[in-house]
């Protein structure tokens, strides 16, 4: 006899019976098996093996031992060894163990679970075979105590699995609707229309049902089955299933909130719509380029060969690489003419620009630049009228400034006048007359002669490097010449801090009493008294 005592529950009371060779479409049983400790005694133990029947008939838990999950919720361990669990799909053995031993204290449980198999489809009682090595009583030892435990697996009494056997069909394809369940039910399928159908008896292992010839769906279709017994003791079942169609018909389809789709084709005439990642595609029912006609198109830009009025006369424009080519409607490729109150361009390319009649000026592009032409006579030139000229390069018989000319480049008179930048200079190749006043306000250096009809002004240094020829020279009035008597008059005291030598003789007069001292070749006259404070020499 087991020392311990056992117990087994299902999920679903009694386990349902498949129905269905599909695992993954049917119902999951679960067998809970709890295990424990009956006695005022503590139990020791080592191992609780569970073997399951597994198969196709009646006595067969499940043919999916594979989908098996075991699971242990021990008691609460206070001496020995944490309870470990294993399963062998091989050998269909789930096995529980406490290597070193364990101890079921007084009233202890452990749950042992098997769950996510489906249940084979045939009713029957299934017997689970357990082998329990623990200690019985005292002076027993080890041993191993086998015992059996029974559940029941009925078929279901209410309708399952209401399922299409292909949840996405084509439109109008067929559809075929299987479920499981009881013959002693009577079932109907209502349809999308509303309409109730009767089904009859099944003749196969499973219940089938398709509309009938021209009721295929052509949308996305919702099924209902009813299922009522015969005498009315049951209640009835209601289930439901969706088929999805892939190419759906509407007779009108509205959108609040967008239409999604990658392509859209006509159903009589075939021409496509294709949303591409750049925009739309049209396509003529060959799977050529097709044909818009819209009243009026307002678009981002557009991408096309060419562009054409409505009839064969009209101008049209081509898109070669290098720009937009305008032709006449009639003729061979002829230039055409464009029209067009305003033009804004960022370049134009053109032999000839002329105003809108034949009076009117007219420009040549030649490839030195542009001509100007008036608009009567042959090829007479015109003259260019502007607020502001900014030119690199200015050729011209002559010009004539009216207000002032600013050069903020510089100036240039070939081989007689030019100015230079950093630092500022003007130079003058040639003679320079300057008739009227001329003002240097810093330094004015001149390596040849300077001739000056009037006045000169040299508000700062002027250094002059060669000979100053000057009538009469006037030197902020300490200093002036005398061109009648050729005489240099200084106004103020003299003070020669070098050498000071007179080749033509020396005169030191006094205003009031005439000459004081006189050098004239070798003889030094002097009237007056001669005063020495130092030493005085003479070599005679």
């Amino acid at each position: 006899m087991a020392a311990l005592s056992y117990e087994i529950l299902t999920d679903p009371v009694p386990l349902q019976t498949s129905g269905s060779d599909d695992a993954q479409t049917s119902v999951a049983g679960t067998v809970y098996i709890v295990v424990s400790n009956p006695t005022t005694d503590w139990v020791p133990w080592y191992q609780i093996e569970v073997v399951l029947p597994c198969g196709k008939e009646a006595g067969d838990l499940t043919d999916r031992p594979d989908m098996i999950k075991t699971g242990i919720e021990p008691y609460a361990v206070r001496f020995g060894d944490v309870p470990k669990d294993e399963w062998d799909a091989g050998t269909r053995t789930f096995t529980v163990s406490a290597a070193l031993g364990g101890l079921f204290t007084p009233g202890d449980s452990m749950v042992l679970s098997l769950d996510g198999f489906p249940v084979s489809d045939k009713e029957g009682l299934v017997r689970l075979t357990v082998n329990e090595i623990s200690g019985g009583d005292p002076g027993d030892g080890v041993r191993t105590h086998p015992l059996t435990l029974s559940l029941l697996k009925r078929a279901p009494k209410a309708p399952r699995n209401f399922r299409p056997e292909e949840a996405l069909v084509d439109g109008g394809e067929n559809v075929v609707l299987v479920w499981d369940g009881p013959d002693t039910l009577t079932y109907t399928i209502e349809g999308p229309d509303g309409l109730s159908v009767p089904v009859p008896q099944r003749s196969g292992p499973d219940w089938r049902w398709s509309p009938g010839p021209g009721d295929a769906p052509l949308r996305d279709a919702t099924y209902t089955l009813v299922a009522t017994s015969p005498d009315g003791r049951q209640p009835g079942y209601f289930l439901t299933t969706t088929v999805a169609v892939r190419r759906p018909e509407f007779e009108a389809v509205t959108a609040t909130q967008g239409l999604f789709a990658p392509r859209i084709e006509g159903t009589t005439d075939k021409g496509v719509i294709v949303l591409t990642e750049d925009g739309v595609e049209v396509l003529a029912a060959d799977g050529e380029p097709g044909l818009v006609s819209a009243g009026k198109a307002e678009v981002e830009g557009v991408t096309t060969r060419w562009v054409r009025g409505r009839d064969a006369a009209a101008g049209w424009i081509e898109f070669p690489a290098a720009g937009l080519n305008v032709f006449r409607g009639e003729g061979d490729r002829k230039w055409g003419t464009v029209a067009a109150d305003k033009a804004d361009l960022n370049g134009i390319n053109t032999a000839w620009v002329q105003g809108r009649d034949a009076a009117a000026g007219w420009i040549e592009f030649p490839a030195a630049g542009v001509n100007v032409f008036r608009g009567e006579g042959d090829r007479q030139w015109g003259t260019v009228a502007a607020d502001k000229a900014d030119l690199n390069d200015l050729v011209t018989d002559r010009a004539r400034v009216k207000d002032r000319l600013t050069l903020d480049g510089g100036l240039t008179v070939t081989d007689v006048l030019e100015t230079q930048s950093g630092p500022s200079r003007l130079i003058v190749h040639g003679r320079l007359d300057a008739e009227g006043e001329l003002s240097a306000a810093q330094n004015a250096s001149i390596g040849g002669e300077l001739s000056v009809n009037g006045e000169l002004r040299a508000l700062q240094s002027a250094e002059i490097a060669g000979a100053v020829v000057a009538s009469d020279l006037t030197v902020r009035g300490k200093l002036r010449t005398n061109h009648e008597q050729f005489k240099l008059i200084v106004e103020g005291e003299s003070l020669f801090r070098e050498q000071a030598n007179a080749n033509g003789g020396l005169a030191v007069r006094n205003e009031h009493a005439g000459w004081l001292v006189h050098a004239k070749g070798e003889q030094v006259s002097i009237q007056g008294d001669l005063r020495v404070h130092g030493a005085f020499r003479s070599d005679s």
